[in-house]
């Protein structure tokens, strides 16, 4: 019997595929063959797309270079240009410089977007243009500062460039903005770099730019207003908090715009998930409410520990902890927040921009989940399932009937008298207004559902009954 050998066989290399262009490729330097054929003729942009593809493809960086920067100069610029020119460049071993100012030139294209603004910036990083995509994350904190991405994004590169005056401007952010599910991680990061850089700094013997940095991450870490909600059993509770410009942060709503963020939302039965944490980093002078909704399940003792801290991290800081019963109709609490260091709201786009994991939904709290239906909702539905339930009676007695509701008044018998006192404006005369009323009944007509109401006229209107089904 004969063994054959297992033979390996190499997969070939596929061959590049061939290109089909309206032009001849050797017909001239790259940049004199795309100017040409770019300044003569406006091309739709797939087939713009299409030609880039096909250069791209079969590896001519520098025909792609050449293409896409005529393109761009006869006015037939796209997006997505500047990343493959920034590719191409990258391939070719072009200058950083040069690459900088490509991927420049597509943030002057975006505008002031700021989600485009965050896909440029991270592009930037990805060419090794760090210290651009730095300067970016800068200026989009400037123009919404309640954005958690060019802080966490910002505070990465800055460690990498050394670039202490950053890491202070990251770490702050991220310790101030930052509610993200992970963001306890996140700050204990920023923490740890801004303790570096100072560590760092001292080393170098620039302790005034060190002291300026913990004075800084210092104030970042101080909270106007922390409010823990702590209860023991299976059961749900929720908090509301109402802030003195009218805005709530909760559940539903957990990132308000006057700075309050509800970071986590528990539930039972596990005791380690039983609290609701609020924390609000700079809050508005004025007068907190705080309600507790009990959604459903058994509370231990019907009472539940709310724990109120102002001024955490400050010299000021003040403790304090309520006992509350709870009640069917919800319970409340008011407190004061006097030196609040907001002065206005949050940006309104705040909810409409902000990434989904700012809310983290509850899977577990069966009760919530049912209780999320309004009260107007619900009773909406009630009344719907009631009505379809009368059809469906009515139907299985032979069809809906035709009947009269009798409408009973009230009259009584005798004398009455009504009076109504004016004082006059100068307080020296009351004026009496005397009504008197005699009222007599002179017959009354039994009414009965029996043989139409006792009417022997047969009039429909004062009775009524089923239709015989005979």
């Amino acid at each position: 019997m004969r063994k054959e050998k297992n033979k390996t066989r190499t997969p070939k290399k596929p061959s590049p595929p061939k290109i089909k262009l309206p032009l001849d490729l050797t017909a001239g330097t790259p940049e004199d063959i795309w100017n040409d054929y770019f300044s003569k003729r406006v091309l739709p942009r797939k087939e713009v797309a299409g030609i880039i593809l096909q250069l791209h493809t079969a590896k001519k960086n520098k025909h792609v270079i050449a293409a896409v920067t005529a393109a761009i100069i006869h006015g037939q610029s796209q997006p997505w240009m500047y990343e493959v020119l920034a590719i191409s460049m990258k391939l070719e071993k072009y200058p950083q410089r040069e690459i900088d100012r490509v991927m420049s030139s597509r943030i002057d294209f975006t505008g002031k977007n700021i989600p485009s603004m965050l896909y440029a910036a991270a592009h930037l990083s990805r060419f090794d243009s760090n210290a651009l995509a730095l300067r970016m994350y800068r200026q989009v904190s400037e123009i919404d500062s309640t954005r958690p991405e060019p802080y966490v994004m910002g505070l990465k590169i800055a460690k990498k460039l050394k670039d202490y005056d950053s890491i202070a401007w990251a770490a702050s952010g991220v310790l101030t903005s930052v509610w993200t599910r992970d963001h306890l991680a996140l700050h204990a990061e920023a923490k740890d770099a801004a303790a570096q850089a100072v560590k760092e700094l001292l080393a170098m013997g620039k302790k005034k730019e060190a002291e300026a940095i913990t004075q800084l991450v210092r104030l970042a870490k101080s909270r106007d207003l922390v409010i823990q909600l702590n209860w023991t059993g299976n059961g749900d509770l929720d908090l509301f908090v109402e802030e003195p410009l009218g805005t709530v942060c909760s559940y539903k709503n957990p990132q308000s715009r006057g700075g309050g963020v509800l970071v986590h939302d528990g539930y039972g039965p596990n005791q380690s998930n039983c609290h609701e944490d609020y924390v609000c980093a700079q809050g508005v002078p004025g007068i907190y409410r705080l309600r507790v909704k009990h959604v459903g399940g058994n509370i231990v003792g019907k009472r539940a520990r709310l724990t109120i801290i102002r001024y955490q991290g400050t010299d000021r800081e003040k403790t304090e902890q309520i006992i509350i019963p709870l009640k069917k109709s919800g319970s409340s609490v008011r407190l004061a927040l006097k030196k609040g260091r907001r002065e206005e709201l949050l940006s309104g786009m705040l909810h409409q921009t902000r990434p989904v994991f700012y809310k983290e939904v509850r899977r577990g709290s069966l009760f919530q989940m049912l209780g999320e239906e309004d009260a107007g909702r619900r009773r909406a539905r009630h009344s719907f399932a009631a009505s379809r339930n009368r059809n469906a009676i009515l139907q299985r007695n032979g069809g809906p009937q035709v009947g009269f509701t009798p409408v009973i008044s009230t009259l009584t018998e005798g004398v009455t008298m009504s009076a109504m006192a004016v004082i006059s404006g100068d307080r020296r005369y009351v004026r009496l207004s005397v009504a008197p009323s005699f009222n007599v009944i002179t017959d009354v007509f039994t009414f009965s559902f029996v043989n139409n109401g006792g009417n022997p006229t047969g009039n429909p209107g004062i009775g009524g009954g089923r239709r015989n089904g005979n």
